[in-house]
């Protein structure tokens, strides 16, 4: 039984999160506003979390006692530091309860809000067949060979619009990625390369609008979501193989119907995949020092040395630019 308080107070910060990063909206910040009163500060004095972009650990906030939690949704394991908590698309057995798989498609889900595609009500409401006037699409700002091979493949045999940075042929980018995919049967949902549990928004973002993806991923998107409602690439024995497939399915509205129509979850949202399980691993963590890691002093250590050679870089760099002038 939790000894917290409803509504007990947390000051927490964050560090090295991505360019435009929004804490006040975050999916942290509204998961723990379920259970605590939050406060975001410079130097959290309860939480400070971490992600990969960026190698700056303030010598000021790795000395404090706070919980430090680590997650990204890239495909990078952590670096550097010895942290409390880490959640990531994949489990490392060796830090046992310490190392959550929080995948990046569960922080795409729209928790708060209600009647939008991305929402859990829309997410686990009884899905509808009705035939999209759009055959397939294909939206990628990252070139994959292996992705923009199979885009080649099928594009050969029927029109793919791709409206991304990637082998664009409409001239213009996507607008609202959901309401664009809405229009389509088919989607290509490939990941940029396979690596266990590393299942993103590629996936839930077509099985939300409606459009079906073709996934290729790690072997966790099965069990993630149901199998019923995509058509798994890793299956075929090669690109012309699911394009046969995929060329089978369109022209045959029973079967194209099955895939929009089965459930996008198995058994509903996976309860760790939740806000709610998000929140009860921070809470279990903040009352529980024996889950917490051994790195204070070995962090100290390590950030002094990142930071001094961050401020000899940076130092260099005006002293280059002084010189040119």
């Amino acid at each position: 039984m939790s000894i917290m308080s409803n509504g007990a107070h947390l000051s927490i910060s964050f560090h090295n999160f991505w360019p435009g990063f929004a804490p006040q909206s975050s999916y942290f910040v509204r998961a723990l506003e379920e259970r605590f009163s939050i406060t975001i500060e410079p130097l959290g004095r309860d939480i400070q979390f971490f992600s990969v972009f960026g190698r700056n650990f303030p010598e000021e906030v790795l000395k404090s006692s706070a919980l430090k939690v680590w997650f990204t949704g890239e495909a990078q394991d952590p670096r550097d530091l010895i942290y409390d908590l880490y959640f990531n698309f994949s489990r490392n057995e060796l830090l046992g309860s310490r190392s959550i798989r929080l995948p990046l498609w569960g922080t795409y889900i729209r928790w708060w809000d209600k009647g939008t595609p991305l929402s859990p009500d829309s997410l686990t409401a009884p899905r509808v067949f009705k035939r999209r006037d759009k055959f397939c699409n294909f939206i990628f700002s990252n070139p994959v060979s292996f992705r923009n091979e199979f885009f080649t493949t099928l594009n050969a045999r029927q029109r793919v619009d791709s409206y991304g940075k990637v082998l664009n042929n409409m001239g213009h980018r996507a607008g609202d990625k959901i309401l664009t995919l809405q229009d389509y049967r088919f989607t290509i949902a490939f990941e940029n390369f396979k690596s266990l549990g590393y299942v993103t928004e590629k996936l839930l973002e077509p099985l939300a609008a409606g459009s079906v993806p073709i996934y290729w991923g790690a072997p966790e998107c099965r069990t993630d979501f149901n199998p019923a409602a995509f058509i798994d690439a890793s299956q075929f024995s090669d690109l012309e193989a699911l394009a046969d497939h995929i060329q089978r399915v369109d022209g045959d509205d029973q079967m194209l119907a099955a895939f929009c129509e089965a459930p996008v979850f198995a058994n509903g949202i996976p309860h760790e995949m939740t806000p709610a399980s998000f929140v009860e691993r921070i809470e279990e963590a903040l009352e529980t020092p024996s889950l917490r890691g051994f790195g204070r002093d070995s962090n100290i250590q390590i950030a002094q040395k990142r930071n001094m050679k961050g401020r000899l870089r940076s130092g260099l760099q005006k002293a280059r630019q002084a010189l040119r002038f």
